[in-house]
């Protein structure tokens, strides 16, 4: 009688852990969906809450905001973008007040703000699209990247 309460008991343990790694696996997959949401105008993805990013290895960001470039102020920031970026193509050729891809404009504050959280560099979409593995990190480089986080970890300002 006591082997079989045992037999039972491992059968109840072994579905309801099946049970429980079936949910976690939906929750696993509904916290990727919800992680994009596509905007009306279909241009661009915005990130709502970097779960891939914030729960990834941190091999990409954590820069020492006290060294160079770490701009406080958006002029520092479009200083930066200028300056660094030693790539075929800047920024502002693909995203500039005139060729506005994705309606993102990085000479714009307002623009940049709507991409940025401010001291939250790992849930901000700009962030997000220029590190290592990002969208845009083929236009990009090592103090680019590290300008971009250090703007939004000092507040994104104007």
């Amino acid at each position: 009688m006591i082997l079989l309460s045992k037999v039972a008991l491992r059968q109840a343990l072994g579905d309801a852990l099946a049970n429980f790694s079936k949910t976690l696996l939906v929750v696993f997959f509904l916290s990727l969906v919800g992680c994009f949401q596509k905007e009306d105008n279909g241009d661009k993805l915005t990130l709502l809450g970097g779960l891939l990013y914030v729960n990834s290895p941190r091999q990409t960001g954590d820069y020492n905001c006290n060294t160079f470039p770490s701009p406080v102020t958006f002029a520092e920031f479009q200083n930066s973008m200028d300056t660094l970026n030693t790539s075929v193509s800047k920024c502002s050729e693909c995203h500039g007040v005139n060729t506005a891809q994705s309606n993102f404009i990085i000479t714009n504050y307002n623009s940049v703000l709507e991409r940025v959280t401010p001291n939250s560099p790992n849930t901000s979409t700009l962030y997000f699209k220029v590190r290592p593995g990002g969208a845009m990190n083929v236009y990009s480089n090592s103090q680019v990247n590290q300008a971009i986080y250090c703007y939004i970890t000092n507040g994104a300002k104007p």
